[in-house]
């Protein structure tokens, strides 16, 4: 059966050696390519690679890809191009395209452009990786298998072998599928990621519109009606309270003449009264001193007595206890003398055992002897048996060490021989190889460095560029934040400066009346501005001050009394509503300050008029309006400070506006002011120049920003060319390294094997010559080992009948020592007890001794302390009578005292009752004039705030506006409904929070981009679940290719490798994991070995095993064609014969093409191409056919017979 898809010519053009153009014709079976050693040969099998799309220069043993291109002898000039062609018949259509004869080309010139064709037209690299795919060719299949890769096969990289078995399962471009899958699947699912994040934001943006704009439109309807319905409640309310007002005014007066007319008289009886307490205060100071001298007297008294009382029982205890301690005496005398008597018994005893236990101990002693002397002649026999059964145990070892020894030797002898033949026949090659690659592992690893050193000098410069732009770009963005907090400040500072020079100008915090005068041309002459305009005061006071003046900040200042009048009259005329006057000349009225007055100095700061910086002529005026306000530092001291008792009426002002007085209004809170009057001009002028100042911080802070934003463009541009250029250098310094490790790798390899191939040899020569030696000497030292073992086992029989007949001798010697032993323990035990008896009688007599001393001696303390008690009884009587008669004398004093106390007292109480009715009076006058004038502060207040409110809320003069739209006098307003109503709307505003008003436009916008991307999501979902489905058939479909294909594959590797070593053992296993992705295990064991790794394989193994895999996988799916080059190099004769074998019976399903030199696979082959370098640089081809070809002689003289077959 023929090769459905071979290689029938392949046409070589300036590539590497090949300086012209040849052509190869092949054929079915086997075609040979043989020739001496740099000839050239190798490079046809680098064409094929090439040409069937290599991109690895390494892999062509180049260092750049355009070293393939012919570079010139000493006659030759290098070509520009090097071109490869490569013609395959597909008479089956194997590959998936419709010609029958395919034709590969690949060129590639000097300047780095390169071309594919396909059947003379032009196409892409994939173009030619996708027509091999899955088809055993290709630049990496296994069509093409070189010695290093029986390595890389066995030993190397698990995805160099895995690829071999993916290229036979034909599941490529399953895993390219995948691959691709898995790509677009990871973007779609990052997408959908990003579209779930940004969805869930719009969301988020979209309900919260569509909720602010319902916010909004119940805001504005709430406004609204808040907005009518207060202005109703605050004009009821304002009509109200003036109504309240003007009465009160006149009450208070009334009663404030009547108070002070009452506060005359009772001062008057009061002083009477007060002289007949002082009176009362004496003598019931003398009664108490009286009581307190008659109170000791008495406690003297009892504790004396109690102190009798106590002695006598004492006395009585003492006696009892005396009689207690007789009784215990006597017992204690008893027992003394029966301890004396059981003592006497004991000893007696004692001296019994001590005679009884002597027999004893001589008797034990004469057993003891006749036991050691029974012992010593055991022992003697036994040692000597441990030693004759050492000696025999030793003989019998040593005799077969020296038999193991024999057959080792003889083992190493046959193995050194075989190893030798195979060391031998592979030096030369490897020679020729190592010294090939270190010439070009050297080449490599000087560009290497050169390459690093360029590339540290980037890095070095690119990180200096990076740290400069991230200290740029910082700068950059703090100056921004810097420059936006300062324009924010500007802004505010500004606005804030416009509004109070608005409320300035307008006076729109001033009453209607005022403001009419000031700004409507009707000031009359004389009228000098207001009062909070012409005074200055220090910040941290103004609140005070303002406070303090009360409307009277707003007030104007005119010269004169008559000034004020006329002002009146005009705003009488013309219905502009009311204003206070101040004359700052003319009429004074109030007081001066009373210097009489002491406060606690402590919690004032000073008098409110001294805190203010005023014109001269204006001093008198803030004296009198503030003589009796007081600056104070806290609410606390305004507290204490009002309780100060004084006819003044005096009032006491925090910083913060909280007013304390002595006469009744106490005023405090939180209030919110625009600013305060007093000192609005001061702040407008403060914020002016700020205003100014920052403007000129923010101009330079943004030139500033411009200049370094110019640089940092300047970095960025930098650092991209830095960039660029460690890109570029970074891929060149990677292909170099790749390159090198590649030479490097195969240069040790190489080396090393060499190295053990040499060191091996050696070895073994020594170590034959060794074994020889030693197996000679091995014979004698065995004979004179066996005639020492048989003396010593007799030795040890004799030895052992000896040991035998002392045994019963022995045992009965120490159990007559034991029995006489115990009966020596028994009575030393006995003696012990009665020892411990005696002294523990012993013990007992001497504490019952010592007790009786000791209770003799309390009986000696207990009648002195009788004694004692009696004498001090008789004494503490006698004192007691002296107590008695100093208690009867003070008695009657106190008595006197008593009776002239309460005569004081009640003539004093009768003349208090005479006076209550007018101090009631007085203070319910009083309690009423505070209410009254309370309630008018209360009310003047509710009506300043009402004005403000308005004012504030709706900018409406709440006055003008009362006026304008009186309520009807029939109207049955319901103040406390519309005031519930507007406390209700007040608070449902307030509690709405910050209200978006152009929410309804924001919400139109989010909700159409909430619509599209919506869309786009199910877009993205339903791509993801057919990306997922797609995978799974992908998975599916190669499990099951791979699976069954692998099983094939090891099935006839056992079969191929068995075929090769008879007996041997081998398996391919998959490891734990993915079947598309875990390793592939091999496991190979020649016939009689049994070696833990593949590399401890001999060369001519580890190709067996190789070939053995390569032909397995041709048993499943055969490859077109295989290229072998010189993979038969490591083969002796023996194996050579196997591996020519192998390759006829394949040849019919593979057309194989094989580099090498060996003589036998020159005889298996159908065809031969001969390589000559009759010119140093240049190879030429010479075509034979194998029947004119004389084999024997071509292997002998290679370069001699292929230059006789080029010249015939």
């Amino acid at each position: 059966m023929g090769v459905a898809v071979y290689l029938s010519k392949l046409e070589i053009l300036g590539f590497k050696s090949f300086a012209k153009k040849m052509e190869f014709k092949f054929h079915n079976g086997i075609t040979g390519v043989v020739g001496p050693n740099g000839c050239g040969k190798s490079n046809i099998v680098d064409a094929i690679r090439w040409v069937l799309g290599e991109q690895k220069a390494g892999a062509l043993r180049s260092e750049r890809m355009e070293n393939v291109i012919f570079n010139g002898s000493k006659s030759q000039k290098p070509l520009g191009m090097a071109e490869v062609s490569l013609t395959i018949e597909n008479t089956r259509n194997i590959l998936p395209i419709e010609y029958s004869e395919v034709v590969i080309t690949r060129r590639l010139f000097r300047s780095g452009e390169s071309q594919y064709l396909l059947n003379n037209s032009v196409c892409r690299l994939k173009d030619i990786m996708d027509l091999f795919m899955d088809t055993g060719m290709g630049a990496n299949a296994y069509s093409v298998i070189e010695l290093a890769m029986v390595e890389q096969i066995l030993n190397g990289k698990a995805e160099e072998r895995r690829h071999i078995f993916e290229e036979a399962a034909g599941v490529g471009k399953y895993k390219a599928r995948r691959k691709a899958a898995f790509r677009k699947l990871e973007a779609t699912e990052a997408d959908l990621l990003r579209l779930n994040d940004i969805l869930a934001e719009v969301e988020k943006n979209v309900d919260s519109l569509k909720r602010q704009v319902q916010k909004a439109e119940r805001y504005q309807n709430y406004a609204n009606e808040l907005k009518e319905t207060d202005l109703t409640l605050a004009t009821f309310q304002f009509e109200a309270i003036k109504n309240e007002i003007e009465p009160l005014i006149v009450e208070s007066k009334q009663l404030h003449d009547r108070r002070e007319e009452l506060s005359a008289q009772l001062a008057t009886e009061e002083a009477e009264i007060e002289e007949i307490r002082l009176k009362v205060l004496e003598l019931e100071k003398q009664l108490v001193s009286r009581q307190r001298d008659l109170n000791a007297n008495t406690e003297r008294i009892q504790k004396k007595e109690e102190e009798v009382l106590i002695s006598q029982e004492r006395i009585r205890a003492v006696q009892d206890n005396r009689n207690r301690l007789a009784k215990e005496i006597e017992e204690l005398n008893k027992r003394s003398a029966m301890l004396a008597e059981m003592r006497a018994a004991f000893a007696g005893k004692l001296e019994e055992m001590k005679l009884n236990l002597e027999s004893i101990e001589v008797a034990a002693i004469s057993r003891q002897r006749e036991l050691e002397e029974q012992r010593q002649t055991y022992q003697g026999k036994r040692q000597e048996l441990r030693e004759a059964e050492n000696q025999r145990s030793a003989e019998m070892s040593t005799i077969t060490n020296l038999q193991k020894e024999q057959e080792r030797l003889r083992t190493q002898l046959e193995f050194g021989e075989q190893r030798r033949n195979q060391l031998s026949s592979g030096l030369d090659t490897l020679r020729r190889q190592k010294s090939d690659l270190e010439a070009a592992r050297d080449q490599l690893s000087l560009k290497v460095a050169q390459a690093l050193a360029q590339l540290d000098l980037l890095n070095v410069q690119s990180e200096e560029n990076q740290q400069a732009l991230l200290a740029k770009q910082a700068w950059i963005d703090e100056a921004k934040q810097k420059a936006l907090e300062l324009m924010g400040q500007v802004q505010r500072q500004r606005d804030r400066a416009s509004l109070l020079r608005k409320v300035q100008e307008s006076y729109e915090d001033h009453p209607e009346g005022v403001k009419h005068l000031l700004l409507e041309g009707g000031m009359p002459e004389g009228c000098l501005g207001t009062l909070s305009d012409r005074l200055k005061v220090p910040e941290p006071y103004r609140r005070a001050v303002e406070v303090a003046l009360g409307e009277a900040a707003m007030a104007l200042l005119v010269d004169h009394h008559d000034r004020a009048f006329h002002g009146i009259d005009l705003l009488r005329q013309n219905e502009k509503g009311v204003a206070t006057f101040l004359p700052a000349t003319g009429t004074q009225w109030g007081y001066e300050p009373n210097g009489d007055l002491r406060l606690p100095e402590d919690d004032i700061i000073g008098r409110i008029s001294e805190l203010i910086d005023c014109e001269p002529d204006m001093r008198p005026l803030m004296n009198n309006m503030l003589a009796d306000f007081y600056l104070v530092k806290s609410l606390a001291s305004a507290r204490r400070l009002a309780e100060f008792k004084t006819s003044r009426r005096l009032a006491f002002v925090t910083a913060a506006g909280e007013l304390v007085t002595n006469w009744g209004p106490i005023r405090g809170g939180s209030e919110k002011t625009i600013s305060a009057i007093i000192g609005r001009r001061e702040e407008i002028a403060a914020l002016e120049s700020e205003v100014e100042h920052l403007d000129l911080e923010v101009d330079e802070l943004t030139d500033r920003q411009e200049a370094a934003e110019r640089e940092l463009r300047d970095l960025l541009e930098q650092g991209e060319r830095l960039a660029q250029s460690r890109k570029l250098l970074e891929k060149d310094r990677q292909q170099l390294e790749i390159e090198f490790g590649q030479a490097a790798f195969r240069a040790t390899k190489t080396a090393e094997e060499l190295a053990q191939h040499e060191k091996d040899l050696q070895q073994l020569d020594t170590t034959h010559a060794d074994f020889n030696l030693q197996l000679a000497n091995v014979q004698p030292q065995l004979q004179e080992r066996e005639s020492l073992q048989l003396t010593a086992e007799g030795l040890y029989q004799q030895l052992s009948a000896e040991i035998e007949a002392l045994d019963p001798k022995l045992r009965e010697a120490e159990k007559a020592f034991n029995e006489a032993n115990l009966k020596v323990v028994e009575a030393r035990a006995e003696l012990r007890n009665t020892e411990a008896e005696i002294n523990r009688t012993d013990k007992s007599k001497q504490e019952t001794l010592e007790s009786i001393r000791y209770r003799e001696e309390e009986i000696g303390q207990a009648e002195q302390q009788e004694k004692d008690l009696s004498a001090r009884i008789a004494e503490i009587r006698e004192q007691l009578q002296e107590d008695f008669a100093e208690r009867k004398e003070l008695e009657d004093i106190v008595s006197e005292l008593e009776k002239s106390f309460r005569e004081q007292k009640a003539a004093a109480d009768d003349k208090e009752r005479a006076l209550r009715p007018k101090r009631s009076e007085r203070d319910e006058i009083s309690e009423k004039l505070h209410h009254d004038e309370l309630r008018i502060a209360e009310l003047n207040m509710q009506r300043a705030n009402l004005v403000k409110h308005i004012n504030e809320n709706y900018e409406i003069d709440l006055a003008q506006h009362a006026a304008a739209h009186p309520l009807a006098p029939d109207l049955e307003f319901d103040a406390p409904t519309t005031e519930e109503r507007v406390n209700w709307l007040r608070n449902r505003l307030k509690s709405m929070g910050p209200v978006n008003m152009l929410a309804l436009t924001d919400y139109e916008k989010e909700k159409e981009r909430h619509d599209f991307l919506i869309a786009q999501k199910e877009d993205l979902i339903k791509a993801e679940e057919n990306l997922k489905e797609t995978i799974k058939v992908i998975n599916d479909t190669a499990y099951e290719r791979f699976g069954k294909v692998f099983s094939l594959i090891r099935e006839n590797f056992i079969q191929v490798f068995k075929s090769f070593f008879v007996d041997g053992f081998v398996d391919l296993r998959l490891d734990e994991g993915d079947p598309l992705e875990c390793d592939i295990i091999i496991e190979a064991n020649p016939k009689g070995k049994k070696l833990g790794s593949l590399a401890l394989l001999s060369g001519g193994e580890k190709t067996l095993t190789a070939i053995s895999l390569l032909f397995a996988i041709y048993l499943v799916k055969p490859s077109p064609f295989c290229i072998l080059d010189e993979v038969d190099a490591p083969l002796d004769d023996n194996n050579i014969g196997r591996f020519t074998g192998a390759l006829r019976k394949f040849a019919e399903n593979t057309q194989f093409i094989c580099v090498t030199h060996n003589k036998g696979t020159m005889k298996a082959a159908d065809y031969l191409y001969g390589v000559t370098m009759e010119e140093q640089g240049v190879s030429k081809v010479v075509s034979v056919k194998f029947e004119d070809a004389d084999v024997g002689h071509l292997a002998a003289n290679q370069p001699a017979a292929l230059a006789e077959l080029s010249q015939n």
